[in-house]
């Protein structure tokens, strides 16, 4: 199986513009920027054919400023709440157009939304098939794909 970085960044700058009026730019060096300090992430688990976790994290005030926008609020106004429901969501729908690139059958579970020091998540006995940086401003997003082995 073979995710192509285009068609995620496609995917990733669908949601994020669809979701949240913000565009978001594929960032293609080296060594990509690191989420400094707290991290947000969200993920969700592909099972069937494929047998992978995607996940999609950010520093904690990049997605207390996706949580703030998604619903309209001042990122004052954000409650932990609203910003884990915005980013299960986003993660939701980034995770649901990756599986729709996977051999069928396929089924999506329900997002998980972590905090913590990035990493966020680790997976032990995967291996990535798919790592790429995209900017949202000057926020990185970082979406890895696992693919958890049998």
């Amino acid at each position: 199986m073979h995710l192509s970085n285009d068609d995620v960044a496609a995917i990733v700058n669908e949601v994020w513009s669809s979701m949240l009026g913000l565009p978001v730019d594929p960032l293609d060096v080296e060594t990509p920027p690191h989420i400094e300090g707290p991290a947000t992430s969200g993920s969700v688990g592909v099972n069937g054919a494929t047998d992978c976790l995607i996940c999609v994290e950010m520093g904690s005030d990049a997605a207390r400023l996706f949580g703030a926008t998604m619903f309209g609020l001042s990122e004052d106004e954000a409650s932990d709440d609203d910003i884990s429901d915005a980013i299960g969501e986003l993660t939701n729908m980034v995770g649901g157009n990756i599986k729709s690139l996977l051999p069928e059958p396929s089924a999506l579970s329900l997002p998980v939304v972590a905090q913590g020091t990035s990493p966020t998540l680790k997976v032990p006995s995967a291996t990535k098939l798919l790592h790429s940086t995209y900017m949202c401003g000057d926020k990185p997003i970082v979406v890895t794909v696992w693919n958890r082995l049998p």
